[in-house]
């Protein structure tokens, strides 16, 4: 009896120190501990971090956590547990849902399927509206478990960027979430071999401990055990370094361009739901219009809002993409075009099919596509009698258009069948030649409706001028990162409760190369007649050329009478935390960064080890009382100055 008292005191004792058996994304209960609101307000974004990880592990396999699992076991179907007004919207989609029209997690995906942009809108909704995190865990939880993980993660990607309860968690990238749509075969087959032992490797010596040991090792967690051979904690390292880290291939950019398009057909989606709904104008302040095209514009703008937005964010990253590709075939020596790269896997481990045309058919193909674009703009552009807003109407257009120019081209190039195909894939791959010369032809067709230059009516004033550019020393070079794999284990090493990644002595990551560039700095002495407010803009150029062109940096400048100097630092971009990092860390310190823009480590287009002649194109344009997104090309350009510079490269 003695014993067995003593035995449950052990155990009181030690309570808390088995607090990382249970679940870790489940707060302790309020009043156990006495912590202040900083304390508490941190672990519950840790809680929620941990949440958050543990739905996207081994997402494409089935969820194995009993408390998640029961969680998500009902469709939430209470009207109460959504945002006032969206009942009809979740209505909708219970009802894609009962009928079987969403695509369980084993279904073929196809990207240009019909109903995908249908039910990407859904799940985002269906995630998005949940009135709080009880909710969200209750929705993401029966998503994680019923519908596609492909649809699944792009949909919670965008919510939780979205709701005011998740935006300053950490997503995982989304190479990792899903390799197999990023990674080579090779890579893919080799980390699904990684055996138990291999990550974990046996001790060749361990010393028997007694039950006073085990008792002490809580009070002395740093004790350590007599080991004649320590277990290694280096990652085991699946090598996919290649000669050159070229563009197209770089998996953070192909997980921003899949971003991207996901934020388009969702706000396509909702467009054409609202273009149904009346429109009630107060008509106090209803003014007069010139024509039925009039009112149709007014109407589109009121209803396309965020679909204008969208389209106008991939018109920017199609322009900085073009430019990038561009200036990196010059820098290597080598078109885009002509680089075969390995097959990929699907997430059911079938390879994807390639075209059986030749480039001559597919060049056709391409020409016939753009050709009925261009009429579809011609038509539009017809009816306005401002030029200057041509280029946003084609923009409007081909974004608004993306998936059927995508469907027809791949129908045209695959023709029928359910065999994956890269126009189809989930990720709307970068790596595929016919999709890059596709996006080429766009960017071709929207120079076409580009304006010149505007330059205001001075009207007898003077305009601020740059006068001088520094920059410093340009350089970029090729670093060595690993990327985690992590969701490429098999099932069974992680199968509990809670997830087995912490006994997990080694990670399981691929090696590869990314371009990157040296820290520097840009300084602009700009004179001005007067005090006023511009903005400056800073593009990388082709010596000669105003287009393609890549947009380095905008800012805002308030000027005071005389001479300004301002100076930009650009530091080189660091590594994002892995998935393996983030669930060690449970809720990192760092920075949330926005998914719009072009990743941070290719903001400079790649050099040569001889130096690659560019210049350096200062535009000051008027300012509109927004911080700019984007590369707006109808401001009126107060001075444009450009210099010669010149970007090399570090081999390693």
């Amino acid at each position: 009896m003695l014993r067995l008292t003593f035995v449950c005191l052990c155990l009181f004792v030690l309570k808390d120190g088995t607090e990382s058996f249970g679940n870790p994304w489940k707060l302790t209960p309020f009043g156990q501990h006495f912590r202040s609101n900083v304390e508490v307000d941190y672990n519950q974004r840790q809680d929620r971090q941990y949440f958050l990880l543990n739905l996207l592990i081994q997402v494409h396999k089935p969820l194995l956590h009993e408390e998640l699992i029961t969680m998500g076991s009902q469709l939430n179907d209470d009207p109460n547990s959504y945002r006032e007004g969206t009942w009809r919207f979740i209505k909708d989609f219970q009802e894609r849902v009962h009928q079987n029209r969403m695509p369980g997690p084993f279904a073929i995906f196809n990207q240009l399927d019909e109903e995908m942009p249908q039910n990407l809108l859904g799940i985002y909704r269906f995630l998005t509206m949940a009135l709080d995190w009880s909710s969200f865990q209750r929705n993401a939880c029966y998503a994680r478990i019923h519908f596609h993980p492909l649809l699944f993660v792009n949909a919670l990607q965008l919510a939780v960027e979205e709701r005011e309860d998740t935006k300053e968690l950490r997503m995982p990238a989304m190479y990792e979430v899903l390799p197999q749509l990023y990674f080579e075969k090779e890579v893919i087959l080799a980390a699904q071999e990684v055996t138990w032992d291999q990550l974990t490797p046996i001790r060749l010596v361990t010393s028997k401990r007694r039950w006073m040991d085990i008792l002490l090792a809580y009070r002395k967690p740093k004790q350590s055990w007599t080991e004649t051979e320590p277990i290694p904690t280096d990652p085991l390292i699946i090598d996919n370094e290649r000669k050159v880290a070229y563009l197209s291939l770089d998996l953070e950019l192909n997980s921003h361009w899949n971003s991207l398009i996901n934020r388009l057909i969702i706000s396509i989606e909702e467009g054409k739901e609202r273009i149904n709904e009346p429109l009630i104008v107060d008509g106090d302040r209803l003014v007069a219009f010139r024509g039925s095209f009039d009112e149709v514009n007014f109407i589109n703008q009121m209803a396309f809002g965020s679909r204008f937005y969208n389209s106008k964010l991939y018109v920017y990253n199609l322009h900085q993409f073009v430019a990038a590709l561009t200036m990196e075939d010059l820098a290597t020596g080598q078109r885009s075009m002509d680089i075969i790269d390995p097959p990929l896997m699907t997430t059911g481990g079938v390879p994807y099919k390639g075209t059986s045309l030749n480039i001559e058919a597919v060049k056709s193909i391409l020409d016939l596509t753009m050709d009925d674009l261009k009429a579809q703009i011609e038509v539009a552009v017809k009816h306005n009698n401002d030029s200057m807003v041509d280029l946003s109407i084609a923009g409007g257009i081909i974004g608004n258009n993306y998936l059927h120019i995508c469907r027809q081209l791949s129908l045209a190039v695959n023709g029928h069948g359910h065999q994956p195909t890269m126009l189809g894939s989930a990720t709307s791959n970068l790596r595929d030649p016919i999709y890059r010369s596709l996006l080429l032809r766009i960017n071709e067709l929207l120079k076409s409706y580009e304006n010149a230059v505007i330059f205001p009516d001075a009207g007898g004033r003077e305009h601020p001028k740059v006068v001088d550019i520094q920059v410093s020393r340009l350089v970029t070079f090729e670093e060595y990162v690993t990327t985690d794999l992590i969701n490429l284990i098999d099932q069974q090493l992680l199968l509990s409760q809670r997830n087995n990644l912490q006994f997990l002595r080694r990670h399981l990551v691929a090696g590869q190369r990314r371009l990157n560039h040296e820290a520097f700095s840009i300084r602009l002495d700009i004179v001005a007649p007067e005090d006023l407010v511009v903005e400056a803009r800073i593009y990388v150029t082709l010596p000669g050329q105003l287009r393609p062109r890549l947009h380095l940096d905008s800012f805002k400048c308030s000027l005071k009478r005389g001479l300004n100097q301002f100076e930009r630092l650009f530091p080189t971009a660091i590594r994002k935390h892995t998935l393996g990092e983030l669930y060690d860390a449970g809720y990192p310190s760092t920075d949330v960064t926005s998914s719009k823009r072009f990743p941070s480590h290719l903001l400079l287009p790649r050099g040569t080890v001889d130096g690659l002649k560019v210049q350096l194109l200062v535009e000051l344009t008027e300012w509109s009382g927004l911080e700019s997104e984007f590369d707006g090309v109808s401001v009126p350009v107060l001075a444009k100055t450009l210099k010669d510079v010149i970007i090399f490269h570090s081999q390693a």
